[in-house]
């Protein structure tokens, strides 16, 4: 493994330090960073257009669109199954009544 030898004298420091830009700051800004922020905390109130803007970013979303056909797929086979059920139910004991109590025929 090779290791780097230390520079006894310096030099590779000084050089290092010469290859460094300095950065200037432009006069004035951080106040119009300061100002910028603020403006935009100021224009962040939440509107009902923002809210339903964000709402259907995140609903047309392709992995977050198949989650909601699956769960919509999912309850309306539910609620299918029950209301089925419900009604095999009631024509059943349409049936039974029918069988122990028939109608009288007019």
């Amino acid at each position: 493994m090779n290791t780097p030898t230390p520079n006894p004298d310096g030099r590779l420091q000084a050089l290092l330090r010469e290859a460094r830009p300095e950065a200037s700051v432009v006069t004035g800004f951080q106040d119009r960073v300061w100002r910028r922020i603020e403006r935009l905390e100021r224009d962040e109130s939440p509107s009902p257009a923002s809210w339903l803007a964000r709402v259907a970013a995140l609903i047309l979303q392709p992995r977050m669109a198949g989650a909601l056909a699956l769960a919509g797929v999912l309850v309306g086979s539910g609620i299918g199954a029950v209301q089925g059920k419900v009604a095999a139910r009631e024509a059943a004991q349409a049936r039974y009544l029918a069988t122990i109590a028939p109608s009288p025929v007019r």
